[in-house]
């Protein structure tokens, strides 16, 4: 049987293992669909991508154009609480390596729209497996907005193990497809 741990490390592998070319054209198909959920919406909460991750800087840029209200995580403790975003100048590298912003407007959860988050692999029933600590299951449990995952084609598994705290999403966007709970 296959571990969380080890489900992680063989999803990551194959995030790696993509070709530049491959995630370029994949990021292009994301943002298009990106672009479509959001026309609508004011308040944006989004990660700032890293490593081989679904690209979010384009289209956080792209937003600051349309004058949309960007929220990025930041850790505090054990969670992460939801800052204005107004630019890249104010941002550091968090201890888990990842940008986040050195200080600015935190809000509540739920005072923003939709929410995109990262994750490794997802199942059918729109469940996530992250990184492992736990930080966007516990963020999302008490979010009432749109969750939206961003995943490359080959994040698909069969199931990621979901336990009582893995909180599933509402939608999956791919390079192909947008998944939503309904299909």
């Amino acid at each position: 049987m296959t571990t969380k741990a080890e489900l992680r490390k063989k999803l990551i592998a194959k995030r790696d293992a993509l070709d530049e070319k491959e995630r370029e054209k994949a990021n292009a198909l994301i943002l298009e669909s990106m672009r479509l959920l959001t026309q609508d919406v004011s308040s944006i909460g989004i990660y700032l991508s890293f490593g081989s991750e679904i690209d979010t800087i384009l289209p956080i840029t792209s937003w600051f154009y349309e004058n949309k209200k960007i929220y990025v995580p930041r850790v505090e403790g054990n969670d992460l609480v939801w800052i204005l975003l107004n630019d890249f100048k104010s941002l550091r590298k968090s201890d888990f390596g990842v940008m986040e912003p050195i200080d600015g407007t935190v809000v509540d959860i739920n005072e923003i729209e939709l929410m995109f988050v990262p994750l490794l692999g997802y199942d059918d029933d729109l469940h996530r497996i992250g990184y492992g600590k736990g930080f966007y299951d516990r963020a999302l449990n008490v979010y009432k907005g749109r969750k939206i995952g961003l995943a490359y084609g080959i994040s698909h598994v069969e199931t990621i193990f979901p336990t009582s705290s893995d909180i599933p999403l509402d939608v999956i966007v791919t390079p192909h497809e947008i998944i939503t709970k309904h299909r």
